[in-house]
């Protein structure tokens, strides 16, 4: 074996260091990673154009995408998904041709020929799983309503990829009919539908079986099969002519069916991490900002129209299937983005010719600034909300009454409120509904307070005493009764609306007593400054319960394990 060039050593060593710095300084900023990564291929693809064409480099950057897209196919809960098909169903079709529709109505405006706004709005109309996935999961909001909401259309409009890539290598020329163009498109459509339905069945019958046999083996083995598996079935897609990318996520959701497909994630996650990177900068840099720079004013204003365009379109879906204006809102801030696979559907389109090069440039510029404007959008949702709702009661006072009285009206069978000397629990998700449960079995009086208005109405129907309504607004508190309450409990998962509505509750009684639900131990921290009296880390607690257990089976004496459990809880700043 021969000795690995210096050039090529010192070509990863730029591909990487220069996006890792930039991370570095995004994360100083409090702004996402991705931003520097992109800004970072941005850079790179500037500085050094050849180091961009390196056969190795594209190898792994391609990579990257179908480890992304396999591990999110292999996280995806499709049992909870299921349970939320309509608003997914019905959101994500509607999303998908009204953005359709309307970004090719505003392609016009930009002198995009009818062709080309018709490809670009295709192309532009879904929205970006790699990167919403990866917030969502350094979020840790998978498994909350708004998550599983984001993600089920995220993955459907994944399924839409394969007739949108078909049109794309239908079209071979500016001069093909509108006949041939359905026709083809039709037949593809049939064919993959075929393919991929029958391979996901016999994968559900074998897939497991062989996973479960590899794995008794050897861990060593098992670990490459992982591997070995998921460039058999891109090898395959690519033999079948299915997508490559559709193929890896199938791969994944095949994978989610075998018991073993913690192991499996928790072995791929480092390798997806670091082949992300380089995907994320391999986007970046294809921005030729010699090309772009003359264009950059048309370019900007082009984006804002179709980041206004599609987030409107996802608020007034989600806002007609009866969802609150703050859930409305939070969901178009995840999904205003264009999706990645813009850049292999424009690629397609400017490979045939169909669309120039400035074109083309054009098009996955926007691509790239919607990426960059997702994780602003999505960390600072809650001050954006807070901040439009404030103008409008100030300066739309119509509005302002449309909103409180015709969507965000109480849909509570309780006209007043007679109760005292109660709890209220902000937020009945998981634990909040655990809460409300234990409240009712000890018939200690309680309201509980929930945006979300299917699960408010799922707990109407199961006894619980509880309005539909955002427990961050003063009025719903009021209405709530909390000047009368003695116990607030906080049990939504977002800082900013906790702290919302710890200074709420403050205003309207200073001496309620608040219990504070927090992820991190800097929020701990936080809360505790805020005013909260009692602040409660799940992940700790349930730490100290499994300690306990411990204690007990080696049976250790219980003043010892009392003062270890107290050491335990003063190191973690709880006194």
């Amino acid at each position: 074996m021969g000795e690995i060039s210096l050039s090529l050593i010192l070509n990863f060593f730029i591909y990487l260091s220069i996006p890792f710095a930039l991370a570095i300084i995004a994360k100083k900023a409090k702004l996402s990673p991705l931003i520097g990564y992109i800004a970072g291929g941005l850079v790179i693809g500037n500085l050094f154009p050849a180091m961009v064409t390196s056969e190795a480099i594209v190898s792994f950057a391609y990579f990257g995408i179908v480890f992304l897209l396999f591990t999110l196919g292999l996280e995806t809960n499709f049992n909870r998904i299921f349970i939320l098909k309509k608003f997914i169903i019905i959101g994500g079709l509607l999303q998908l041709f009204l953005s359709m529709f309307l970004v090719f109505l505003f392609s016009l405006l930009f002198k995009f020929s009818l062709l080309e706004s018709f490809l670009i709005g295709i192309a532009l109309s879904s929205s970006s799983t790699t990167i919403v996935a990866k917030i969502i999961q350094d979020r840790g909001e998978e498994s909350s309503f708004i998550g599983e909401i984001t993600m089920g259309i995220l993955i459907f409009q994944d399924i839409a990829f394969i007739p949108y890539l078909i049109i794309f290598t239908s079209i071979t020329s500016k001069d093909i009919s509108a006949w041939t163009i359905i026709k083809d498109t039709i037949l593809g459509l049939i064919k993959a539908t075929a393919i991929i339905t029958v391979l996901f069945y016999f994968g559900q019958k074998i897939i497991p079986k062989i996973f479960n046999k590899i794995a008794r083996i050897s861990r060593e083995l098992f670990d490459l099969f992982i591997v070995v598996f998921i460039f058999f079935v891109v090898g395959l897609s690519i033999v079948l002519k299915i997508p490559t990318l559709i193929g890896a996520m199938l791969a994944g959701v095949l994978l989610a069916q075998t018991i073993e497909h913690y192991h499996i994630f928790s072995e791929i996650r480092p390798l997806r991490n670091l082949l992300g990177v380089i995907f994320f900068v391999y986007i970046g840099s294809h921005i030729e900002l010699r090309l772009v720079i003359p264009y950059l004013p048309s370019i900007l204003l082009f984006t804002v129209g179709v980041i206004i365009i599609k987030a409107l379109i996802i608020l007034i879906i989600f806002l007609s299937l009866k969802f609150h204006s703050k859930t409305s809102f939070n969901l178009s801030m995840y999904l205003f983005q264009i999706d990645e696979d813009a850049f292999i559907l424009m690629s397609s389109a400017y490979l045939t010719k169909v669309i120039t090069l400035e074109k083309y440039l054009f098009v996955i510029t926007s691509v790239l600034i919607t990426f960059i404007l997702t994780p602003i959008f999505i960390n600072n949702k809650e001050k954006f909300y807070r901040s439009i709702r404030e103008f409008i009661k100030k300066y739309i006072l119509f509005l302002e009454k449309f909103i409180v009285y015709r969507i965000d009206s109480n849909q509570s069978p309780i006209d007043t409120l007679e109760i005292k000397n109660h709890v209220v629990i902000c937020g009945y998700g998981r634990i909040g509904s655990y809460i409300g449960r234990s409240l009712m079995l000890a018939n200690i009086p309680y309201v509980a307070i929930d945006y979300n208005l299917y699960q408010v109405e799922k707990a109407k129907k199961r006894g619980a005493n509880i309005i539909y309504g955002d427990p961050a607004d003063i009025d719903i508190l009021d209405y709530a009764q909390v000047d009368v309450a003695t116990i607030i409990i906080l049990a939504v998962p977002e800082r900013s609306v906790q702290e919302a509505i710890v200074l709420n509750a403050k205003k309207l009684n200073r001496d309620i007593y608040i219990i504070s639900r927090v992820h991190r131990q800097a929020d701990q921290i936080r809360m505790k400054d805020m005013g909260a009296n009692l602040v409660i880390q799940p992940e700790f607690e349930a730490s100290l319960s499994i300690i306990k257990r411990i204690y007990h089976w080696h049976k250790l004496d219980k003043e010892d394990i009392v003062n270890k459990i107290r050491r335990l809880k003063i190191e973690h700043g709880i006194s």
